[in-house]
């Protein structure tokens, strides 16, 4: 739909806009037009770089009741779902940019004039004035090091996450698109490829004797290791059975919580030397899908994170914009799950203090009792967060097409 060259008032009333190449939804040198439940869809094929809404040299805009809305097997990222340009007096009520795939789009709105956007998905209200905002006063970190700054370390990737640190603290992490494995080395501060042809690689772990442990995205339960020669090794399920001492390796996000495949593992997958365990369920192993995409949690998980038996676990919810806390049991089991935050997005990461770190568009930090202490701004979407480093107190963070890193006062716990 196009609306242009206008000041005559106009209304539309629940319009759904689907599957278009370019655009959905545009308002161009217009005013005094209203939008009430609006929708539209981007399906995976055509509507890969489409922009559902685009509001340009207008003035008196209304927009309420939106949902945006990407298909589950879209797997092409877009930075935004609506895009605002020498424009004023625009007012958005009751926003929902949403999708089950793993690339919603990054932000909600985008502000051309003043390139400021707004990457909460769901929100009541957002005005639009044109006047530039006030700049924010600088306050001083409780959790990033005096002096540090977020630093982008490589770029040029298709969408990134999926990362694991090793045993020096070394980065290794997965661009799935290409299906390559990557590896950031902190001593020399350079780029390496671990494997340029692994097989579907969309998660890794890393074991106390450094064996890389890869979750596959092909065939059912596959789940297989990267041999210095390149060679991949498939890993085979094992009972679930109680593990003292070792470290799990669990899926921090998900679109929605599954908690029954996280509160009854139907396997473990163990490491080459015996430490790390990857807990899955019976969705992994027989491959459930939904809509034709593969989502057992260890795949629709941005990440996985270590924790060991009796240490709260913490899990963030895509979909409900909320993170949640769990006991680990013994065999790698989650109970007593119990709201953290309202706040919730594609990663989770905790230091030595037990403030929790979440990726939501943002860095969101909280301090173990829930209460947000800090926000770390990156200049991409962040969706996953690992601490590594040889003192494990440097925070990576993948952001879709580039790595970013800070140092932290804390290390990883």
């Amino acid at each position: 739909m196009l609306a242009s060259t206008t000041e005559t008032r106009g209304r539309v009333y629940q319009m759904s806009s689907e599957h278009h190449v370019r655009h959905e939804v545009q308002v161009r040198d217009a005013a005094h037009w209203g939008f009430y439940a609006l929708q539209t869809e981007a399906e995976r094929g055509e509507s890969g770089f489409d922009l559902p809404l685009e509001i340009d040299s207008s003035h008196d805009i209304g927009v309420a009741n939106f949902h945006v809305y990407r298909v589950i097997s879209t797997f092409q990222p877009f930075p935004w779902a609506i895009k605002v340009s020498n424009s004023r007096d625009i007012h958005f009520r009751n926003v929902h940019c949403y999708s089950n795939s793993k690339v919603s789009y990054d932000s909600a709105v985008y502000d051309q004039t003043h390139n400021v956007e707004v990457r909460q998905r769901e929100f009541a209200w957002l005005d639009i004035s044109g006047w530039a905002p006030s700049p924010k006063p600088v306050v001083r970190s409780p959790v990033v090091a005096r002096g540090a700054k977020v630093e982008r370390l490589a770029g040029g990737f298709y969408n990134i996450s999926g990362g694991a640190a090793d045993l020096h603290g070394d980065f290794l992490f997965v661009d799935t698109h290409w299906q390559r494995i990557y590896s950031w080395n902190c001593a020399s501060r350079q780029l390496s490829t671990v494997s340029d042809f692994p097989l579907d690689p969309v998660n890794l772990a890393v074991d106390k004797s450094g064996n890389l442990m890869v979750i596959s995205y092909a065939g059912k339960g596959i789940v297989y290791t990267v041999k210095p020669q390149g060679i991949n090794v498939t890993l085979q399920p094992e009972a679930v059975i109680t593990r003292e001492g070792k470290t799990f390796f669990l899926p921090v996000s998900d679109w929605r919580l599954n908690r029954e495949s996280l509160s009854r593992p139907a396997a473990h997958f163990v490491s080459p030397d015996g430490t790390t365990i990857l807990p899955t369920g019976a969705d992994f192993l027989g491959g459930a899908m939904s809509w034709g995409v593969k989502s057992s949690p260890q795949i629709r998980s941005f990440g996985l994170a270590p924790v060991l038996p009796g240490q709260p676990f913490y899990l963030t919810d895509e979909a409900e914009l909320t993170t949640w806390a769990a006991v680990v049991n013994p065999d790698g089991s989650l109970r007593d799950f119990r709201l953290f935050a309202e706040q919730g997005g594609e990663g989770v990461a905790v230091d030595s203090r037990g403030n929790v770190y979440i990726a939501a568009g943002q860095v969101h930090v909280y301090d173990p009792a829930g209460k947000p202490i800090d926000t770390i701004e990156v200049p991409e979407r962040p969706l996953q967060l690992v601490f590594g480093g040889a003192d494990r107190q440097t925070l990576f963070i993948p952001a879709r097409t580039s790595l970013y890193s800070v140092r932290m006062r804390y290390p990883g716990r």
